[in-house]
C-alpha cells in the first residue's frame, strides 16, 4: 500500500466528535510547565491499545538514550485506549514505573476524556462505543456480544463502565492536558491558532484539527508536538510536529526525539 492510500485509509477512520449531553460540564484539566528543556525528550504518538508496539518502541528509546546519563523525559501524547486490543495492558504499563533513568509524563487524549465523560454523565455509552470503546471493554474482559443483546439505559452504562479498575479510572482522571517547556508545547490534538495558551479551551486541545493543521499554531517561541490526526509518516511543518502514524490501523508507533534543537524520529519497527 502506498503512502497516499494509507493516509486516505486513516482519514476514513477518523472519529467524529461525539456530542456531549446538554447541561453538563467538567473542571479544566491541569496544564504542566517545566522551567528547562530536558537533555532529551521522546514524545510518543497515539497508542490505541497497541501494547506490543509500545513495548518495542520503549526498548528502542531506552537503547537510543543509553549514553545519556540524566534529564531524559518520555512524554505520551494521549489516546491510550480504544481501537486496538490491549487498552487495559497499555494503562497498566503506563501506571508502572518508567524505564530506569527516565521521567514520564502522560497527557490526556480525546479518547480518555470520552471515557471519563461517560462515567460522569456527559456522554452516553453509545457515543463512546462509536469512538472504539468496544475494544477497550473487551480488553477488560467484557462480553460485548452479551451487552449488545440487552437494552442499555444511562444507569446500565454507568454500572458497566464504573466496573473498570478504580486505579485505572483515577489515572485517567488526573491526566494533564498540556506540558510546556521553554522550547516545546506538548498536547494531544493541537491549539486554536493565534490564541495564548492560557486562553485555549481543553476541548480544542483535545479535539482540534482545523484550522490548526492548515495554519499551524500561530504561537511564537515554541514548537507544538501533537498526535490525534494520523498520517502515513511523521509531519514537521508550520511550527508543529505530528507523530500519530496510525498504529492501530497497521502503521508504526512513532516517537519524536527532541535534543540539541534537532528533531528526529524512532518507531517500533
Amino acid at each position: 500500500m502506498g503512502l497516499g492510500s494509507f493516509t486516505q485509509m486513516l482519514k476514513d477512520r477518523l472519529p467524529r466528535r461525539a456530542p456531549r449531553l446538554a447541561g453538563t460540564g467538567r473542571a479544566p484539566r491541569r496544564r504542566l510547565d517545566i522551567a528547562v528543556d530536558p537533555i532529551v525528550t521522546y514524545a510518543i504518538g497515539d497508542i490505541h491499545g497497541c501494547i506490543d508496539k509500545l513495548r518495542r518502541l520503549e526498548r528502542r528509546i531506552v537503547d537510543d538514550a543509553a549514553a545519556i546519563e540524566r534529564s531524559k523525559l518520555l512524554v505520551f501524547l494521549g489516546d491510550y485506549l480504544d481501537r486496538g486490543t490491549g487498552s487495559a495492558a497499555v494503562i497498566e504499563h503506563l501506571m508502572a514505573p518508567p524505564p530506569e533513568g527516565f521521567s514520564r509524563i502522560c497527557l490526556c487524549g480525546n479518547h480518555e476524556e470520552a471515557l471519563i465523560d461517560v462515567l460522569d454523565g456527559r456522554r452516553t455509552l453509545d457515543d463512546w462505543l462509536r469512538l472504539g470503546g468496544e475494544r477497550t471493554l473487551m480488553s477488560y474482559g467484557y462480553d460485548v456480544a452479551y451487552m449488545a443483546k440487552r437494552r442499555r439505559t444511562e444507569g446500565d452504562a454507568a454500572a458497566i463502565v464504573e466496573a473498570l479498575p478504580a486505579s485505572h479510572i483515577e489515572f485517567l482522571r488526573q491526566l494533564p492536558v498540556t506540558l510546556s517547556t521553554p522550547s516545546y508545547l506538548f498536547v494531544h490534538a493541537g491549539v486554536r491558532p493565534g490564541i495564548e495558551l492560557s486562553q485555549q479551551r481543553d476541548e480544542d486541545l483535545l479535539w482540534i484539527r482545523e484550522p490548526f493543521l492548515s495554519r499551524g499554531p500561530g504561537i511564537p517561541g515554541r514548537l507544538v508536538v501533537h498526535g490525534h490526526t494520523p498520517a502515513a509518516a511523521p509531519i514537521v511543518q508550520d511550527q508543529r510536529v505530528g507523530v500519530d502514524t496510525g498504529a492501530y490501523a497497521g502503521g508504526p508507533l512513532t516517537a519524536v526525539r527532541l535534543a540539541d534543537a534537532t528533531v528526529t524520529f524512532l518507531d517500533d519497527r
